[in-house]
């Protein structure tokens, strides 16, 4: 009986919704549910509510990335008060795009409204009469993909402020422009909606356990790359990044707000953040603490109101610049970060009772709302704060002794290139070098060289990038301390404390200079060389492998003879490329040379003879050839989202390189033989079986090069798949009196003890093939793991090793420094005839640490030609 009345109640419940989706429509039931204060009639009902376009409540099913953009344009296409653009696209071809809303007044005199407001920038203009000038409100949401409550919340959003004709509203659309963007992360957010709906239930199910609360590896927080585009507003590696930093620089917004969620047993999270402790120090202390308490009794009357619990100033952070919420702070702006206890599906059990879907878009619609109140309200304060900030960015830089910064690299023209796009990016004023410059035993030649004056608006965007903070006021962080770009590129770079620097500034660069590859003394009937200093020799090298040539690497430099009177030095892994090795004429040689070189933007040598000036010559054993990279990386369950996507973007979009994913549990299946390089990321690999390792280590042992990182390389420790005990352990105190602590710190004690991206230098063997390119032994790497590995007992086995004392920048406690004092950062093997190369942290941390990819990059086309 019991069993039948089930059923019968499950039937009524379909039925219920299929009725909803026949007869959509029913705005009144949803407008009282999301606005449960507004009345009915205050609603144009020429606007179709989302429920109206979409055929379902909102919060009854999860809407995708089309349907969203569709829903938005067919605003803007009946309305006047709102506008449709496309910023630009996704790796997987899905449209960023951005509704504007503002009264349709204000959408006629659209471009004098920005202009107008971004004479805020100027400190010699008087600031922006409030009568006049709008506010700007930048609305964001899913950025992380899955965290899918708030492109829901952006709908309804946008559906109040254009249809809902309260007095309140209208002066909300004639006083501020706000800018909708529904979903920042369009790729993560249609992998969780697939996700859920697929697994939606009729009724839903609340168990956690249920497959619909708990996605399959990747899931949806990162984009295609599986990139975590919150993290990516600084560095700006992701296609995405780059649109939305542009979208951000055409308007400068007086509040952004960026829309999240977190776990289902949290409530909902907004600022301020803890006092102090978690600022960015570079960011006037009246940011932290007016202007964001300022806005949070707008947010949270509108949370009381609804009767939702919050909290504050806790846990998250405001100390560096990498996020949508603060990379606002060091424009100018007032950024927040919003987060909801989430569903993660319909309806979700949490320690106090279900949470829905609806509840969750319910406290993000509201928060919104209140943001806008708020800007509007507080319109004088919000000018004044920004005209104030970059008066105060000029002063501050005023009393800098660094007067300038310059940067550049004859010997790698691709990364300085790469490096100058991120400024322009940043909109920063960067200017030639008209005249060389010598400054601490580096030289910085006209023609190769940028200067970047700190006496600009943007100061403290050029402090964050150029300078690491070496001293915080607290040691609990929520993510990297060391975050200067700068230290990640590996770039040359110095600092200039006279105002002298501008006898050598040329003029500003005001796009980013063309480059163009070449070859160098023309066509050889000998050989070519390529310098393997150019962060771009690697994509050349393996079009070249690509292409069947015969490419060979030099163990060892030499000086070589370009022209009678030129003679070029190329050092550790400079690339031979033999005319007579070809199965091609010279002249077929020569243009698929031309070919490659403007392809990659390198420079290819010209030479006529093998012997050299200096150095080895170039038919020397020292000079080996190159067996193209066959390469094969693990992922799925149990490896790291960020890791694999770092490699796999690096590999794919810097080398154009192919590179089989291979299914963690597909593995120990898989035919290996194809490949002769295979990357372990970090993760947990403990799944795997004995056979699974036995055949992993025979491969190794047949010659196949394995690379590990992090996890991954205490795990091919462990399983003694190198034959020397590499782990660094460290005794536990066995002393009978113990600290004794408050409860309460736990939490905070815990977080202390990590080690959050610091900056850390290493001495590096350039002789090693997995060092071949870097410019000089001291090398900074960026550790966030508490992996320890030893020295190798081969005294040539150990590629970096960190100094007895490393510190650069970030934080990192006593404890934790004197550990990784002296250990390893890389350490390669032989065994067998293959090798396994060791990295004690993720080499291509967030896609900008070049410093460490261009030796993981070593490690996949050099490893074969270890010799250990």
């Amino acid at each position: 009986m019991k069993s039948r009345m089930k059923n019968i109640l499950t039937v009524i419940a379909i039925l219920g919704i299929t009725i909803g989706i026949l007869f959509p429509g029913n705005a009144t039931a949803q407008n009282d549910y999301y606005f449960p204060e507004v009345s009915e009639t205050e609603f144009d009902e020429q606007i179709p509510s989302p429920a109206q376009f979409l055929g379902y409540d909102i919060g009854t099913h999860y809407t995708r990335h089309d349907r969203i953009v569709a829903y938005l344009k067919e605003l803007a296409g009946i309305s006047d008060k709102a506008s449709f653009q496309i910023i630009g696209e996704t790796y997987e071809k899905r449209p960023q795009v951005v509704l504007t809303v503002t009264s349709s007044e204000n959408h006629s005199n659209i471009e004098n409204i920005r202009e107008e407001h971004l004479t805020l920038l100027d400190p010699e203009v008087p600031v922006l009469d409030p009568e006049e000038g709008k506010s700007i409100v930048a609305l964001n949401y899913s950025v992380h993909g899955d965290e899918t409550s708030s492109g829901e919340a952006a709908m309804l959003t946008a559906y109040y402020l254009i249809a809902n004709q309260s007095e309140e509203t209208q002066k909300f659309l004639d006083e501020s422009v706000i800018h909708i963007d529904p979903a920042q992360n369009p790729d993560g957010r249609d992998r969780a909606a697939h996700w859920h709906n697929s697994f939606k239930s009729f009724p839903p199910v609340a168990d956690p356990a249920d497959a619909e609360h708990n996605q399959a590896w990747p899931e949806g927080r990162t984009n295609h790359f599986l990139h975590d585009l919150n993290r990516d507003w600084f560095a700006v590696t992701q296609q995405e990044s780059e649109n939305r930093v542009d979208f951000y620089h055409q308007w400068y917004p007086n509040v952004q707000i960026d829309f999240h969620e977190m776990g289902t047993n949290s409530t909902y999270y907004l600022e301020p953040t803890k006092p102090v402790r978690t600022w960015n120090p570079i960011i006037p202390k009246y940011h932290y603490e007016v202007m964001n308490p300022l806005l949070a009794e707008y947010q949270t009357d509108a949370l009381d109101d609804l009767g939702a619990l919050y909290w504050t100033k806790e846990i998250f952070d405001n100390i560096s610049p990498i996020y949508g919420s603060t990379y606002p702070d060091i424009q100018g702006g007032v950024g927040v970060t919003f987060e909801v206890g989430s569903s993660r599906g319909l309806v979700q059990e949490s320690d106090a009772g279900e949470v829905t879907f609806r509840s969750t878009i319910l406290k993000h619609l509201h928060t919104g709302i209140a943001t806008v109140r708020a800007a509007v309200n507080e319109k004088q304060k919000l000018f004044e704060y920004q005209k104030d900030f970059f008066r105060s960015a000029l002063e501050e830089a005023s009393s800098q002794p660094t007067k300038a910064y310059v940067f550049g690299d004859e010997d790698d023209p691709s990364l300085t290139h790469k490096f100058l796009d991120l400024m322009l990016k940043h909109r920063l004023d960067v200017y030639e070098v008209d005249s060389d410059i010598e400054q601490n035993g580096k030289r910085f030649e006209a023609g190769n060289s940028y200067m970047v004056p700190t006496d600009q608006i943007h100061y403290r965007v050029i402090h964050d990038i150029f300078e690491a903070n070496t001293s915080f006021p607290d040691s609990v962080f929520y993510d990297i301390t060391g975050w200067s770009l700068v230290h990640g590129y590996g770039i040359q770079y110095e600092e200039l404390e006279s105002d002298s620097y501008r006898n050598f500034q040329g003029d500003q660069i005001t796009k980013l200079p063309e480059r163009n590859g070449t070859v160098k003394g023309g066509s050889s009937d000998y050989a070519y060389l390529l310098k393997w200093s150019d962060y771009n020799a690697s994509p050349a090298l393996y079009e070249m492998l690509e292409s069947d040539l015969t490419v060979r690497v030099a163990h060892k430099p030499f000086t070589a003879s370009i022209t009678s009177n030129n003679k070029e030095e190329f050092g550790y892994g400079s690339i031979v490329v033999s005319v007579r090795e070809q199965d091609m004429s010279p002249n077929e040689l020569y243009q698929k040379l031309r070919s490659v070189a403007n392809a990659h933007n390198v420079t290819f040598y010209s030479v006529d003879t093998g012997m050299t000036p200096s150095g080895i010559d170039l038919g020397s054993t020292n000079i080996e050839p190159i067996e193209k990279p066959e390469v094969a990386m693990v992922v799925g369950e149990g490896t790291s989202t960020y890791e694999v996507g770092e490699a796999w973007f690096l590999l794919n979009m810097h080398v154009g390189m192919e590179v089989t994913k291979i299914r963690s549990q597909q593995f120990p299946r898989t035919d290996l033989q194809r490949y002769n390089t295979i990357v372990l990321v970090d993760g947990d690999y403990s799944d795997w079986n004995e056979n699974a390792v036995d055949k992993l280590q025979r491969w190794v042992q047949a010659g196949g090069v394995l690379i590990t990182n992090e996890d991954a390389s205490e795990w091919t420790i462990e399983k003694e798949l190198v034959s020397e005990d590499l782990v660094k352990r460290f005794p536990e105190d066995t002393t009978e009196s113990k600290e004794r602590y408050d409860y309460e710190e736990q939490a905070d004690r815990w977080r202390a003890d990590t080690i959050p991206g610091t900056i850390l230098e290493a001495d590096i063997d350039p002789s090693n093939p997995i060092a071949f390119g870097v410019p000089d032994r001291r090398q900074l790497f960026i550790k966030n793991s508490k992996f320890f590995l030893k020295q190798s007992k081969n005294p040539y086995g150990t590629v970096a090793q960190y100094i007895e004392e490393p510190f650069v920048g970030g934080h990192i406690n006593e404890e934790n420094l004197q550990k990784v004092s002296g250990t390893s950062a890389i350490v390669a093997r032989s065994e067998g005839q293959g090798k396994v190369i060791l990295f004690a942290d993720a080499p291509n941390f967030r896609s900008y640490w070049h410093t460490t990819s261009r030796l993981f990059l070593n490690a996949i086309f050099f490893g074969q030609n270890l010799s250990l």
